[in-house]
């Protein structure tokens, strides 16, 4: 993996094909998006944020050239390319100047925010967008689901969809920026990628707005979708984060099997949502009584005689 880091930061050229490489394999593999937007985040910790820029920009215009070449759509794949990397670059040079993840993490969380909002000032009625945009990509056999609870399902989801777009984005850009650091790290400082993300903690302004847009949710709306809820599942996907980050403190605290891990990664996707909140409710608690602090306390305390 060493090798293929340094390969794709060994100059500029490299760094922009494997950044359009990449972004135009996620037009089959979605996922590959993430390691797209890293490659610039990487760039632009390891080199600068001129040359982040330069890659990004470079990156949009070949982007456009094979999207018109390959596909007859240049604009289309440029304003992909725009969305992807003109916020990884910007989240990087954040990272960059304040050397803080968690810092750079929430000012993406306000990103999220900005995203959630971006849509009810747009969309006038968000919910409706989505409905309708649900129904026509998404086509159910009515044979197995009548239409009638077809409609009562789109409805449900459409009504969360811009906190779910928000909190989307937020862990895509998150995963780009984490692995972008780790990148760096691997070449310039093994290990202390791992270190930092271990010790991953949000301000207390999280910890006490949380509460805020929850008890707005239930109180105001009855807990039916409102801007204050939308807020509030962008802000609970950063203590998911740091949920994560402290199963990874302790398995290492603890020294315990790796395997621990894999579990927890097999029960998020398997047992999504419950589990997905279970672990943000685990990182919001530990904002309040850091499990780490008393896990390392309880290791390193000596033995009672």
């Amino acid at each position: 993996m060493k090798g293929l880091v340094t390969l794709v930061m060994k100059g500029r050229v490299q760094a922009i094909v494997a950044t359009v490489v990449f972004a135009m394999a996620a037009l089959l593999i979605t996922p590959m998006a993430v390691v797209s937007a890293a490659i610039v985040v990487l760039a632009t910790l390891r080199n600068g944020a001129r040359e982040g820029l330069l890659v990004a920009l470079s990156g949009i215009l070949a982007i456009a050239g094979l999207g018109g070449l390959m596909f007859q759509m240049p604009l289309a794949l440029a304003l992909l390319g725009l969305m992807l990397w003109m916020p990884a670059w910007g989240l990087a040079v954040v990272l960059g100047n304040s050397g803080s993840l968690a810092r750079t993490l929430e000012t993406a969380a306000f990103g999220g925010l900005a995203v959630v909002g971006l849509q009810y000032l747009l969309l006038q009625d968000p919910a409706m967008f989505w409905d309708e945009t649900l129904q026509q990509l998404v086509q159910l056999d009515p044979a197995a689901i009548p239409e009638d609870q077809q409609r009562e399902f789109f409805a449900v989801i459409a009504g969360w969809m811009p906190g779910g777009i928000a909190a989307s984005w937020l862990v895509s850009m998150s995963l780009a920026l984490m692995l972008g650091r780790w990148g760096q790290a691997l070449l310039d400082r093994p290990g202390a990628f791992g270190a930092e993300f271990r010790e991953l903690r949000f301000s207390r302004t999280w910890l006490l707005l949380l509460p805020v847009l929850l008890g707005l949710s239930f109180l105001a709306y009855g807990g039916e979708p409102s801007l204050a809820g939308q807020f509030y599942l962008v802000g609970m996907t950063l203590f998911l984060l740091q949920g994560i980050s402290v199963a990874h403190a302790l398995v290492n605290n603890l020294g315990a099997q790796a395997g621990w891990l894999f579990g927890l990664y097999f029960l998020l996707l398997v047992g999504a949502p419950h589990s997905v909140t279970a672990v943000a409710a685990a990182g919001y608690a530990d904002g309040w009584l850091n499990f780490r602090a008393k896990v390392r306390g309880s290791s390193q305390r000596p033995p009672s005689e």
